[in-house]
C-alpha cells in the first residue's frame, strides 16, 4: 500500500473488516511500498496474495472496481483456507 493511494486508502479498511471475518485461521499484512526495496514491488500494481506454509497459494491483483477486489479476496481466502 502507500499513504498517498486513492485505491489503497479505500481498500485498506474494508481489507481489514474482511480480516476481521478470518481473525483466526489468516493473518494480514501491509508492505507500504514507499519503504522497502523497489525490486519486491510492482509499482502501479495492487496486489492481495494468499499464502500458506511458505507457498503461495492464490493473487488477486489490480484496484480496477476496488469492490470487486474485496469479494475476490474473499473467495480467494474460502478456496484456500
Amino acid at each position: 500500500m502507500a499513504s498517498w493511494c486513492r485505491k489503497c486508502i479505500y481498500l485498506k479498511p474494508k481489507l481489514e473488516k474482511l480480516a476481521a471475518e478470518f481473525d483466526t485461521k489468516i493473518k494480514f499484512y501491509y508492505v507500504d511500498v514507499n519503504k522497502v526495496s523497489q525490486t519486491l514491488v510492482k509499482r502501479g500494481n495492487i496486489s492481495v496474495r494468499l499464502w500458506k506454509d511458505g507457498e503461495m497459494k492464490a493473487e488477486v491483483i489490480g484496484g480496477h472496481k476496488a469492490w470487486l477486489v474485496i469479494e475476490e479476496v474473499r473467495e480467494m481466502i474460502q478456496k484456500f483456507v
